[in-house]
């Protein structure tokens, strides 16, 4: 005679944890089929299972949700970048070419979500009484990577061709730019294109080096 498993018994905590868990695969989900724009609070509940009233307990806003969504997908996966470089025994070069690769997995695995976030990027643009929050946003994400890119250079000691907050920028671009050419042009771009740009970028200036 088979045993009957006791039901789950969840937390209040792990219960709201798992309620947002749902939202934010759906919110993923119509995000992407319908874009940031047409997409609505409604259709999220509907793909969740869940009622529009659980939405609102879990996110003020769309561009709550919309936040919930990237930060999951993109930001928190981005952050393991600085570990997979810390784990690279090798020259710049070489660690650079990790962190490339690991950039690029993070964008093919979640290549919906990647365009959805240059989707917003433009239409923040296209709508700038919504910059001065996105921009706080954004500027938290830099000062991080600014934070990683000082930490890389004090241990290799190695000098920077710009201020650390200013290399921030500058990689962002240039991994979002490289990112989105690849999807377009898969065959047009070099798959080790990014690690070589990364190389250039934190290569010793020539006169400092020693």
């Amino acid at each position: 005679m088979t045993q009957q498993q006791t039901p789950e018994r969840l937390t209040r905590e792990e219960k709201k944890a798992r309620t947002r868990a749902q939202l934010i695969d759906a919110a993923a989900t119509v995000f992407a089929r319908r874009g940031y724009v047409a997409a609505s609070l409604d259709e999220v509940a509907e793909e969740a299972g869940l009622t529009k009233g659980a939405v609102y307990s879990n996110f003020d806003s769309k561009e709550e949700l919309f936040e919930a969504v990237i930060e999951d997908r993109l930001d928190e996966p981005m952050k393991d970048i600085a570990a997979v470089i810390d784990s690279s025994i090798g020259t710049t070069e070489e660690q650079a070419m990790a962190g490339a690769r690991a950039f690029v997995g993070v964008v093919e695995r979640e290549r919906d979500v990647f365009l959805l976030a240059l989707e917003m990027n433009i239409h923040v643009a296209r709508h700038p009484e919504l910059g001065s929050a996105f921009a706080a946003r954004r500027r938290e994400q830099l000062a991080e990577v600014a934070g990683i890119i000082t930490e890389h250079a004090n241990q290799s000691k190695e000098a920077l061709p710009l201020p650390a907050d200013q290399m921030a920028i500058a990689v962002e671009a240039l991994s979002q730019g490289i990112a989105l050419h690849a999807l377009v042009d898969p065959d047009g771009v070099p798959d080790d294109l990014l690690g070589r740009v990364y190389a250039l970028l934190f290569q010793v200036p020539r006169g400092e080096e020693g």
